[in-house]
């Protein structure tokens, strides 16, 4: 009977091990899958499961439960990954829309890899950032700066303000070429390279106009991640060609190694 006892424990003990051993596994799993999406990043493992931060909200998964339910519907872990991410989308709180008189002055203009942004759907609305199309790599985002942070700028907030998304870009470069007027007065005017200055330098490819040297005929422009633009005439396309993929291949916040020319309508690939 001892004996019969000892055996079935050892079982029982064994067979927690590889449940435990194929739990570690699967969350390994999960977090790989996680981390390929742009918009939620692993933080922590829990012992039930792991946090992850979505749009700056930490959030906590279950994972016991999850890895169940894979077993109990014979689910494809692709399918079950995607029931997780969306799940963690919908639980970020709504964001609420601050006074219009209060950000006026402090929407800004942001350049953002398309494919680095968080998806389409998913998100309630009062958490959807508002996009705008620069050209098949590179979207337009808005953000109102504050104090050591931004707030991005998501599509409830100019139906609170009632302004149109159009009236919302011109806001925003408009607050960027004021912006960045004070800064050309604080380094001494126009430069062919503008890198780390306030953390809105490749968007200043929106107000071309401001930033190239008195000299530069017919310019190109470079902004091969979120700080930095370059500028060059033609006449030394190769260099800054060579530049901007240099700048773009080491970057953790990469744009395009893209050049682009200033016209009236605003910048266009120079292709």
């Amino acid at each position: 009977m001892v004996q019969w006892a000892a055996a079935l424990l050892m079982t029982v003990l064994v067979a927690a091990v590889i449940v435990h051993r194929g739990f570690v596994r699967f969350r390994g799993r999960v977090r790989a899958s996680l981390t390929q999406t742009a918009d939620i990043q692993w933080v922590r493992d829990t012992a039930a499961g792991m946090v992850c931060a979505v749009l700056g909200y930490n959030l906590e998964i279950d994972l016991l439960s999850t890895y169940a339910v894979r077993w109990r519907r014979r689910l494809s872990e692709a399918a079950l990954f995607e029931e997780l991410a969306a799940a963690l989308r919908q639980q970020v709180p709504p964001v609420v829309p601050p006074p219009f008189p209060l950000v006026r002055d402090r929407v800004i203009p942001l350049l953002k890899r398309t494919a680095a942004l968080p998806p389409l759907t998913g998100y309630v609305h009062e958490n959807r950032m508002v996009r705008r199309t620069l050209d098949d790599q590179i979207s337009i985002v808005y953000v109102i700066e504050g104090h050591h942070r931004m707030t991005l700028v998501t599509e409830a907030m100019p139906e609170a303000w009632q302004i149109t998304l159009d009236e919302l870009q011109q806001l925003a470069v408009r607050n960027l070429r004021a912006r960045t007027r004070h800064i050309l007065d604080e380094i001494g005017g126009p430069r062919a390279e503008y890198v780390s200055l306030d953390g809105f330098d490749a968007a200043r490819l929106l107000v071309a106009d401001l930033m190239v040297p008195a000299g530069v005929v017919d310019p190109l422009l470079a902004i091969p991640h979120e700080h930095a633009c370059l500028i060059a005439p033609t006449a030394e396309r190769h260099q800054i060609a060579r530049r901007a993929q240099s700048m773009f291949e080491i970057s953790r916040v990469p744009l395009t190694s893209r050049l682009y020319r200033p016209s009236p309508s605003g910048p266009v690939p120079d292709l």
